[in-house]
């Protein structure tokens, strides 16, 4: 495991490489909660109640269907509108408390291979009075996954999605809204890293709450802003070092730029880990799966489209651009699956992420 600290203040102490063994840390507590957690895979619903101290409500909140952030700019974003809802997880002790929105990737947001996981995140957050949502950009929508179709949702509806789940969740009584935070995984890490780019969530959410903290769990990191204007919260990234479906070094480039503008970012990089780390399942080969690392980076500019060396998302619908994407540069077939090592890692460093900056 290798481990980089990066912040404004430490820029320029943190360019030589990190070295594997002096960053290892043991990780058995988390990996012991892990490995009993296994146990759950096959429980039917959602996330297991196994917390006593909680209180489970249905959150509902809107989404909209976009293309690109240029709707944002041109303020179309909020022509299509979808009703989403998500479950929260709420320690019973009265009061307002701090809040974890979990953000899925491609797959679906009560992927079984990935409740497990889940569920030791939200038994380890509930006594630390910190509570818990699960987040759904699909159900609403008549989805139920895209890894071999990323044409059916586009980044900025899910990144908005994430904004519109943070403004639902800080209007509630029993929500602190100076202190939510975000964790999302595959393309849902893309979703974390980009709502902490205050350039555009203040077109999104001009007087409303930000994230107090980020956490990217082996994230696509394929999509950047041009320039990156910090929120002021943490962002924790936390990649697979064999990850063939996200490329870590497109993170390791993102997080150069961001915190080049301010940002405090650090990246924890598990090594052998690949995509899909937290879940349950062997290593396995998906062949349907598409991936675009080859591509290289689509970045966002001030106006919301999105360029690479290859084509313009202007004048051009999400589909057409993925279409395009797909044809000149993406391919099917990525390894997904548990790391245990990584399992236990990912969560003990998520936990303590979330401690530290949310309950100040």
């Amino acid at each position: 495991m290798r481990v980089h600290r990066t912040s404004a203040r430490s820029r320029q102490g943190d360019r030589a490489p990190c070295s594997n063994s002096s960053a290892d840390r043991h990780l058995a507590p988390a990996g012991a909660i892990y490995a009993v957690a296994v146990s759950l895979l096959f429980m039917p619903l959602a996330i297991p109640a196994l917390a006593a101290d909680m209180v489970e409500s249905k959150v509902a909140y809107t989404g909209y269907d976009m293309d690109f952030l240029r709707d944002v700019n041109k303020g179309t974003w909020r022509d299509k509108s979808r009703q989403l809802s998500g479950q929260l997880y709420m320690p019973k002790s009265g009061g307002r408390h701090p809040v974890v929105i979990v953000q899925h990737g491609s797959g679906s947001p009560d992927h079984r291979d990935y409740r497990a996981w889940k569920s030791d995140l939200r038994d380890a957050l509930l006594p630390k009075g910190i509570g818990m949502f699960i987040a759904d950009s699909y159900t609403g929508r008549g989805i139920s996954e895209t890894s071999k179709n990323q044409g059916q949702l586009s980044r900025a509806s899910r990144t908005v999605d994430a904004l519109m789940a943070l403004s639902a969740l800080s209007a509630r009584a029993d929500v602190d809204p100076s202190k939510i935070g975000i964790v999302g995984f595959s393309f849902g890490g893309s979703v974390a890293n980009l709502t902490s780019n205050d350039g555009f969530v203040s077109q999104v959410l001009p007087k409303g709450s930000r994230f107090a903290a980020h956490v990217a769990v082996y994230p696509a990191c394929g999509g950047k802003f041009e320039r990156h204007q910090p929120t002021g919260a943490p962002v924790l990234m936390l990649l697979g070092g064999a990850d063939d479906y996200t490329n870590p070094a497109f993170c390791t480039d993102s997080a150069e730029g961001m915190r080049g503008n301010g940002a405090k970012v650090e990246l924890v990089t598990f090594d052998g880990a690949h995509h899909g780390f937290i879940s349950t399942k062997p290593v396995y080969w998906n062949e349907g799966a598409w991936t675009f690392d080859d591509c290289g980076r689509q970045i966002i500019g001030s106006d919301g489209e999105e360029r690479d060396a290859r084509i313009s998302s202007e004048g051009k619908s999400w589909v057409e651009f993925t279409r395009f994407l797909a044809k000149a540069c993406g391919r099917k077939g990525v390894h997904i699956g548990t790391n245990e090592k990584a399992a236990a890692g990912a969560l003990q460093r998520t936990v303590a992420f979330f401690a530290e900056h949310l309950r100040k």
